[in-house]
């Protein structure tokens, strides 16, 4: 579905990505890990059309889409939750939610996708009325992926959704991610810091270093990878 030939990438003087390389299947969990800064970020922001690559492709279902707007990325049906979630602090949730179709014109489309985010989200259908910013740092995650999941994606991009939040909420935030895949078929690209979270959810790993892609495996491998155990789990 997504394929990344060997993407540079500058923020000025300095080499951000030096020729990343990866493939997401149609249909799977893939996830990116890595360091601060090695390239995590700059990764989903090149897809997503909002930092130029300097060089190299990035096709999505067989057509190249590196030249194309952050919004022509979005009708394509490639959505990003940004890190940090990103949310509108001052309007509802539920004008949070509608915001997230903003490109849609299927008026039922887009009431049959607030009616699966409440049921995916029952929190939300609880605090439908309250302002963004009063939420809860888990249920402001979760009202930026159902945010993000109104504008019926094919390409789920998540950027770090484990930041900040307890354990527990991180327990149940991968699990919402295991169960959009089931329930809707969407395909995801997961960026996290939270190696052991990320590599049990997904089915595919990269390991990203310094702006280069120095391992990549099925997950399964990934995790029992002693190299990726020493400096990503702890051990």
């Amino acid at each position: 579905m997504l394929r990344l030939r060997k993407i540079h990438s500058y923020y000025g003087q300095i080499h951000a990505l030096k020729g990343v390389s990866l493939e997401v299947r149609e249909g799977s969990i893939c996830c990116l890990i890595g360091a601060n800064g090695a390239g995590k970020s700059t990764t989903l922001m090149s897809i997503s059309g909002i930092q130029r690559i300097s060089s190299g492709e990035i096709e999505f279902r067989g057509a190249p889409i590196h030249g194309v707007s952050p919004d022509g990325i979005v009708r394509q049906g490639i959505v990003q939750v940004p890190e940090g979630r990103r949310i509108f602090p001052l309007l509802t949730v539920e004008e949070n939610l509608i915001l997230g179709a903003y490109l849609r014109r299927d008026k039922a489309g887009v009431t049959a996708s607030l009616e699966q985010a409440y049921a995916l989200f029952p929190i939300l259908e609880e605090r439908r009325k309250q302002v963004g910013g009063t939420l809860s740092g888990g249920e402001q995650q979760m009202l930026a992926i159902a945010r993000a999941l109104m504008s019926a994606p094919r390409l789920l991009l998540l950027d770090e959704p484990s930041l900040g939040l307890a354990p527990l909420i991180v327990e149940h935030i991968m699990g919402i991610i295991r169960e959009i895949r089931r329930q809707q078929g969407v395909t995801i690209l997961l960026v996290e810091q939270n190696a052991q979270a990320a590599l049990e959810l997904a089915d595919y790993g990269y390991v990203i270093e310094t702006g280069q892609v120095v391992l990549e495996a099925k997950a399964e491998a990934l995790l029992e990878n002693p190299k990726v155990r020493e400096a990503y789990l702890g051990e």
